[in-house]
C-alpha cells in the first residue's frame, strides 16, 4: 500500500493506493504553505486530512509527497500514526515532469506563485533559469501576473491608464471602491505576492471578456516565461529535448499565455513545443513506480488515466 501526497498553497490531497494501482481512500483539505496560509490553518488542514487517511493508513509502507509548506508538521502526524513508514521526498521540478508526462527526463516551465524554468535527467534537476522570487524576478509567474494587474487598475483609477474591467473585478473581490486607495487586503497582507497571485483567475476572466488590459498582460507573462526558456536553452546542454512540459496554476488563466509563449519559442525554433500538463501533482508519486516497474511514459498516463481519472489536467495529453 503506497501514499501520495501534494500539499501547496491551496490545497493538501492525499491518496491511498494498493499496488494495483487501485485507489483505496483519498483525503482533501485546504492549503499548507505559510506564505498563504496561517500556521492555525495549516495544522487544521492537515489535522483533518490525517483524520481522513487514519482507517487506511494501516497498511501502508511507502509515502511519496511533493511538499511545498510545513512538511515536518504533515510528516510528524503521519508518522505518529504509522512509524515504519519510508518517506520519499519529491521536488517540485521533478514531480512537475513526472505528472506533466510521466517523464524523468525533459524541459519544465513552472509558472504558479513564482516562475522558473528548469532542465531535468534522472529525475534531478542539472540547470534552471528564474526563481528570483516576486522582488528581483518570477517574470511570468501567477505574483507577477497579479501585480501587472493590480498596477494597470491603480493607473486606470488615477486617469493616466488605459480602462479596464479588471477595476470592477477587483472592487468585487475586495470589497471596497478602488478609486481613491489601493486595496487594503494587499497594503496589510505578510503576504502580499501571495494575494496578488490570488487574482491571475480574475485576470482569465477579463481575458476570456475581451479586455485588452488583461489580454496584454498574459500575452507579455508567456513572452516572459519563453525568454527565460531561452536562457536556459544557451545556458544548458539541452539540444535533445524540443517538448516543454508546462506546471502551474498561471497557464490556466486564459490560452493568452500559451500562445504567447509558443510564438516566442517558435522564433527560435520551430520544433520547440508546449506541452500541457497530463495529471495533478498527486500521481508524481504513482507516476515515478511506474516508471521504475518498467512502464514507458506512454503506458503509465493510459494506466494512471484509467485508475484516478478525477486527477486528470488534460484528458488529450494523458491518453496520447
Amino acid at each position: 500500500m503506497y501514499l501520495a501526497v501534494d500539499g501547496g498553497g491551496s490545497k493538501l490531497i492525499c491518496v491511498v493506493y494498493d499496488g494495483q494501482l487501485r485507489p483505496v481512500c483519498r483525503a482533501r483539505s485546504g492549503g499548507v504553505n505559510p506564505t498563504q496560509n496561517s500556521i492555525e490553518a495549516i495544522r487544521a488542514h492537515i489535522d483533518e486530512v490525517v483524520r481522513q487517511l487514519a482507517p487506511c493508513l494501516g497498511e501502508v509502507t511507502d509515502m511519496d509527497e511533493v511538499f511545498v509548506g510545513a512538511k515536518d508538521e504533515f510528516e510528524s502526524a503521519i508518522l505518529r500514526l504509522r512509524p515504519e513508514i519510508r518517506i520519499r521526498r519529491l521536488g517540485e521540478p521533478e514531480a512537475g515532469l513526472l505528472a506533466g508526462a510521466c517523464r524523468r527526463d525533459g524541459l519544465l516551465a513552472l509558472a504558479g506563485t513564482g516562475s522558473d524554468v528548469f532542465v531535468i535527467r534522472s529525475g534531478r534537476v542539472v540547470s534552471a533559469v528564474g526563481g528570483w522570487g516576486p522582488v528581483m524576478g518570477d517574470q511570468g509567474s501567477g505574483a507577477w501576473i497579479g501585480l501587472q494587474a493590480l498596477r494597470s487598475v491603480c493607473r486606470a483609477a488615477n486617469g493616466w491608464g488605459e480602462q479596464t474591467m479588471l477595476k470592477q473585478l477587483f472592487e468585487q473581490r475586495f470589497g471596497e471602491p478602488l478609486d481613491r486607495r489601493p486595496p487594503q487586503e494587499i497594503l496589510k497582507s505578510k503576504a502580499p505576492y501571495a494575494v496578488a497571485a490570488g487574482l491571475v483567475p480574475l485576470v482569465g476572466q477579463a481575458a476570456r471578456e475581451g479586455d485588452g488590459v488583461a489580454l496584454e498582460i498574459l500575452a507579455r507573462a508567456g513572452e516572459a516565461i519563453a525568454l527565460q526558456l531561452e536562457a536556459l536553452f544557451k545556458r544548458a546542454q539541452c539540444g535533445d529535448f524540443f517538448e516543454v512540459v508546462l506546471c502551474g496554476g498561471a497557464w490556466k488563466a486564459h490560452e493568452q499565455m500559451l500562445i504567447s509563449c509558443q510564438k516566442q519559442l517558435r522564433k527560435l525554433d520551430a520544433r520547440y513545443t508546449l506541452k500541457r500538463p497530463c495529471f495533478e501533482h498527486v500521481l508524481a508519486g504513482p507516476a515515478l513506480r511506474l516508471l521504475e516497474s518498467g512502464m514507458s511514459e506512454s503506458e503509465a498516463r493510459l494506466a494512471l488515466s484509467d485508475r484516478f481519472p478525477e486527477y486528470i489536467v488534460n484528458k488529450e495529453a494523458a491518453l496520447a
